[in-house]
């Protein structure tokens, strides 16, 4: 799955050099494998934090510690940022990077991973709120008070539906969502995010827009009525954000440019020149927070937003956690992380906070800075806590035109150059699924822009499958079957290969390409099957149909390199007995000496009657196969052997 980067100076991930001698805790599993019984089983599904703390040093905490300095640093203006594009308070994004933060990390399955507020869940939240109608009005419209409380609703009921995938084990239904609708939905997030975000750059008034095309036209017409200090103060933050970046990437350059920005605001009185600015943060715990009382129209409104949050989150944070579990050769319980994003969703619902997810930018951060253990994001959220509590008074300088123009950093750094480069050079599925996405999230509704593109990929994938690799393998100059003992070179004989998953898809597929061997009148069919790894009763009805085709014309089939779960299927709904175990092969090599042996002996070609005074040139293979009715002799088994060893051979194909 891509990566989508949420600020400009997220470094790369690769394992930071240790520091000290005692190496880093092992991640693995959280509960010990096996469970020691039933007390430590319903310790570890209720706490899984508890046995991460088994010799827990204290050089882990210190390292722990300097990470999670270092992440908040990053968190409290991407918190800010992440919350004006869900077109709420900064305040919102702010607790969400406490409480919900802390119960991701205690509960998840990576010691990596940090979540809060992203900005593709931000961009998804704003779109619930422009779209999403409350008792005749869009929710975007109420006062602030009911517009929260179905936001924190909304976050409730999307961790309600994580934590459900994640009990139930879904956690790799995940890889149903391709690359490429990842990839077209960042870029397209990253659209709308900056022209979102170009009134708060110039300084401008404009109404809620219910397209994109709308809002790009209502923008322009606001052009002359820029603000230039808005616009210069905006512009400010860009520069100095850039600029640190570039002169050292560690530093912290969008918290270090949102700090000088709010000092030039409150040095130079721009509040006075009409440039807006964050406003009051209280200087307290997050509130607590209650959803509204359940309704079923509203239920109904809101779920399919929901879904679609919590489709999204589970599949950025767990392309992150594998991401940074792979670099240091580790594993990632996806099914547990799911239910872990779940809760933190929960817990933002009740304590004030905006939906969230896994956030590439934090959890590179957390991994370069030398995090050792879960608890490093977890002490980000209690850091983070500290500083709403000490430093909200100066929050309140903050320009919002600052704030965009983080923003518009952040927006072309969500961009995947070498993700579109990939998808528009691999293949026109791969291409359609991309522009598709693109263009859906930018002109429908964001929730379905994700639907679409998972669903085209479905489409597209079932099409691909729906058509099996059948190859025929009956000429002289086949190069695969050069170095078989008894190759086919004879018109009595058909050999077709067969590669795919053999669904009721596919077999139409399958019939017509099989149903070809009519029109060359062999006596004998070799199906090779070695690449074919599942197959349904469909499918099986559709062999049945073929032998059946083929013992009325009078033509021998044969089945090789079967594999054991094929077979299976193949016993139990009654192929084996109708084809004969017998005419079953396990190699190519096999196979053919069994149709020259038992089938073909004694029928000789027009080719062989004209250039081999009427003897066929393959009888002195068959003399070689072995016993009688062909059961496969030493000479053809070391033959067969030989070439499976080669490279190319298909002896095990």
């Amino acid at each position: 799955m891509p990566q989508t980067p949420d600020t400009p100076e997220a470094p790369t991930p690769r394992p930071a050099p240790a520091t000290g001698s005692t190496p880093p805790p092992p991640s693995g599993p959280a509960c010990p494998v096996p469970p020691r019984g039933l007390g430590d089983r319903l310790l570890c599904a209720a706490l899984p934090f508890v046995e991460s703390l088994r010799g827990y040093s204290l050089q882990a905490l210190r390292a722990d510690v300097l990470a999670a300095l270092t992440v908040a640093v990053v968190a409290l203006p991407q918190s800010m940022a992440y919350a004006v594009i869900a077109g709420v308070h900064p305040k919102y994004g702010l607790y969400a990077a406490i409480v919900p933060v802390i119960v991701a990390a205690l509960w998840g399955a990576s010691r990596y991973l940090v979540a809060g507020p992203t900005n593709a869940i931000a961009m998804l939240l704003f779109a619930t709120m422009a779209e999403t109608v409350i008792n005749g009005a869009p929710l975007s419209t109420l006062p602030e008070e009911t517009r929260m409380a179905y936001v924190f609703g909304v976050a409730i009921l999307a961790g309600l539906l994580q934590v459900g995938m994640g009990l139930a084990r879904l956690g790799e239904l995940v890889h149903f969502i391709s690359h490429s609708v990842m990839v077209g939905f960042t870029a397209g997030a990253a659209v709308l995010i900056a022209v979102g975000q170009l009134k708060n750059l110039l300084g401008v008034s404009i109404g809620q827009a219910p397209t994109f095309i709308g809002l790009v036209l209502s923008t322009l017409r606001h052009l002359p009525q820029t603000n230039p200090w808005a616009l210069g103060t905006g512009l400010f933050a860009m520069a100095v954000a850039l600029t640190i970046a570039r002169v050292h990437r560690r530093l912290p350059a969008a918290f270090l440019a949102v700090a000088a920005s709010g000092f030039a605001a409150w040095a130079l009185d721009l509040s006075a020149h009409g440039v807006k600015v964050v406003g009051a943060i209280p200087a307290g715990l997050p509130p607590f927070s209650l959803p509204p009382a359940p309704d079923a129209q509203v239920m109904r409104d809101l779920f399919m937003p929901a879904l679609a949050i919590a489709l999204l989150g589970v599949v950025e944070a767990l392309s992150i956690a594998k991401t940074l579990a792979g670099a240091r050769g580790e594993q990632v319980d996806g099914s547990r992380e799911f239910v872990a994003q779940g809760l933190g969703n929960i817990a933002a619902g009740f304590f004030s906070g905006i939906p969230g997810s896994g956030s590439f930018t934090r959890s590179a951060v957390n991994f370069v800075a030398g995090a050792r253990t879960r608890f490093a994001g977890a002490l980000s959220g209690v850091i983070t806590l500290l500083a709403v509590l000490l430093l909200a008074p100066l929050a309140a300088y903050i320009p919002i035109a600052a704030l965009a123009g983080i923003l518009m950093i952040i927006a072309w750094g969500m961009i995947d150059k070498h993700g579109i480069a990939l998808a528009l050079k691999a293949t026109r599925a791969d291409r359609t699924v991309l522009l598709a996405t693109f263009a859906a999230t930018l002109l429908l509704d964001l929730e379905k822009a994700v639907f679409v593109g998972v669903l085209l990929s479905l489409v597209l994938f079932l099409r691909k499958v729906s058509h099996p690799l059948v190859t025929r393998m009956d000429t002289c100059d086949s190069p695969e079957l050069q170095g078989l003992p008894a190759g086919p070179c004879c018109p009595n004989l058909a050999v077709y290969s067969i590669e795919g998953t053999l669904f009721f898809g596919a077999v139409d597929e399958l019939e017509q390409r099989l149903y070809e061997y009519e029109d060359f009148g062999h006596r004998a069919v070799i199906l090779h099957l070695r690449q074919v790894h599942w197959v349904d009763a469909t499918g099986v009805h559709a062999f049945q149909q073929f032998l059946r085709k083929c013992q009325r014309r009078g033509v021998a089939l044969v089945l090789s390199g079967v594999k054991p779960a094929v077979r299976t299927v193949f016993e139990r709904a009654g192929l084996v007995p109708q084809l004969g175990a017998d005419n079953m092969a396990e190699t190519l090599s096999d196979a053919l000496a069994l149709c020259y042996r038992r089938y073909l002996k004694g029928a000789v070609c027009d080719a062989c009657k004209a250039s081999n005074k009427g003897r066929c040139r393959r009888e002195h293979h068959a003399g070689n196969a072995g016993g009688p009715d062909g059961a496969v002799g030493p000479a053809v088994a070391a033959e067969a052997a030989s070439v499976s060893d080669r490279p190319g051979g298909v002896g095990r194909a």
